[in-house]
């Protein structure tokens, strides 16, 4: 069985497929972030944003094609693919400030800790929400 279908029917190599990528991602994220600030000289605001975008661009990129597998092509479902992509992508950052917010500056609980528990539950959630809302496999009904 080839590695493709082997992750296809297999929901736990799934999972470990997109958290290997998601390490990738999270890579290019803090890279890119380094070379725009510390090398390069580009502000902080706007070095981390591009970080972002590259990162979450990439992020799109091996969820479509290398995690789930979506076969879509046609331009109008590729776009809705990206854009569902990005709106998770943003309710899980604001779920991300929000909770670090109550957690550490509310609270006043340890900030590291907490943004380890934080990273856990936004990976989660991206990928429920990629799985469930952005590529979805939908049933085929059986013929008659």
């Amino acid at each position: 069985m080839k590695a493709k279908e082997a992750i296809k029917q297999n929901v736990f190599l799934e999972f470990l497929s997109y958290c290997g990528l998601g390490i990738l991602t999270n890579g290019v994220n803090l890279v890119s972030y380094h070379l725009l600030f510390n090398k390069i000289g580009v502000n902080n605001t706007l070095s981390t944003f591009i970080a972002w975008v590259l990162a979450v661009s990439l992020g799109f990129v091996t969820s479509k094609f290398c995690v789930f597998f979506s076969e879509s092509k046609e331009g109008r479902q590729v776009a809705k693919e990206m854009t569902s992509f990005l709106v998770i992508r943003l309710s899980t950052g604001v779920f991300d400030v929000v909770f670090m917010y109550l957690m550490v500056d509310i609270i006043g609980l340890p900030s590291v800790v907490l943004k380890f528990i934080s990273n856990l539950c936004v990976g989660f959630l991206n990928y429920l929400g990629s799985k469930l809302v952005v590529f979805r496999k939908d049933k085929k009904k059986p013929q008659d």
